[in-house]
């Protein structure tokens, strides 16, 4: 009779050892786990130089704007007061040529006008000269004039006709004067494009003295500091990193024979590695369409296959997981 007790007693012990097994290995293969990240922002600088103001430290919470460091800027001023002088330089060299091209045009334009009357009467004078000359070289002809009315009349003709003459060569002149005023105008357009580079230039000068004034990109906590004040520093090189705890979630990878079991906005319970009594929510945000290969099996010899798995973004957003902790994760 105790021998049948004892036989029971052993079978119930390994049936029960046999379905805690069972359990141990399903509740392995249904652990996910994954690991805590957080959003951290390098800060760079846009200006190279030297750090005249280093304003936080390492660890230090800060606002998104907050001014963390200064970039020496005395170049940058020296750049300005030059754009400045330039814009001044070229505003004097408009109005100069504008005033110019103004009295040049009034002028030229009242000795063209004064040249081409001129012109016109000359012409007039050589006309009537002409027909005077005609009537005397017929009457010459007819002998009803002396010899000297003739020569008389005929100097008046080529008298007329060299006033015409120095009245077209006038007007010319005129013209050619208006030529000037396009020389002006010219000297307008070149201030006009030097003040438009001088304004252009301040503007790039104010944009990077703004540029020397560092400050943080987002509210956080500043988790890596690699500069110090005084040192030089270059662009591309962070500064910095700043750390938003509140911004934080885990990635999980999931192997598709089971993916049909999660979707985007379904909830999830987290419970840190270490803090196995406390849970945290999260929700799926995310699936990845792209496969990922969990692990690289011998898939010719055995006819196994790699393990297929889809990274899942599960946002939590609870500070108290910090960046790098180890959590489980079961989906609701």
């Amino acid at each position: 009779m105790k021998s049948k007790q004892k036989s029971l007693a052993l079978l119930l012990v390994i049936l029960l050892l046999l379905v805690s097994g069972c359990a141990s290995t399903k509740n392995s293969e249904d652990a996910i786990t994954g690991i805590v990240e957080a959003r951290e922002v390098d800060v760079n600088t846009k200006i190279p130089g030297r750090i005249v103001k280093l304003l936080v430290q390492e660890g230090q919470a800060v606002k998104a704007g907050e001014l963390l460091a200064k970039v020496d800027d005395e170049d940058l001023k020296a750049k300005e007061a030059q754009a400045q002088a330039g814009i001044a330089a070229a505003k004097g060299d408009i109005a100069k040529a504008k005033a110019g091209s103004a009295l040049a045009a009034g002028s030229t334009q009242a000795a063209v006008q004064k040249a081409e009357a001129a012109l016109a009467k000359a012409q007039a004078d050589a006309d009537l000269a002409k027909k005077t000359y005609d009537r005397m070289l017929e009457l010459h002809k007819a002998q009803a004039i002396p010899d000297q009315q003739m020569d008389s009349s005929e100097k008046d003709y080529q008298a007329a006709l060299a006033g015409v003459a120095v009245a077209q060569s006038d007007l010319a002149n005129a013209k050619a004067s208006l030529l000037q005023v396009d020389v002006y105008q010219a000297d307008v357009q070149r201030a006009e494009a030097a003040l438009a580079k001088a304004k252009a230039d301040l503007q790039q000068v104010a944009i990077n003295l703004k540029e020397t004034e560092i400050k943080a990109p987002i509210s956080g906590t500043v988790t890596s500091l690699n500069v110090e004040q005084a040192e030089m520093v270059s662009t591309g090189l962070p500064l910095m990193t700043v750390t938003d705890y509140t911004d934080n979630w885990v990635n999980v990878k999931v192997k598709q024979s089971v993916l049909d079991k999660v979707k985007v906005g379904q909830q999830a319970n987290l419970t840190p590695i270490a803090m196995t009594t406390k849970k945290y929510p999260g929700q799926i945000v995310d699936i990845s369409r792209k496969p990922e290969f969990a692990t690289s099996r011998a898939t010719n010899d055995r006819g196994e296959k790699d393990i297929v798995t889809y990274n899942v973004k599960i946002k939590v957003n609870t500070p108290e997981l910090r960046p790098g902790m180890s959590v489980q994760v079961k989906f609701e």
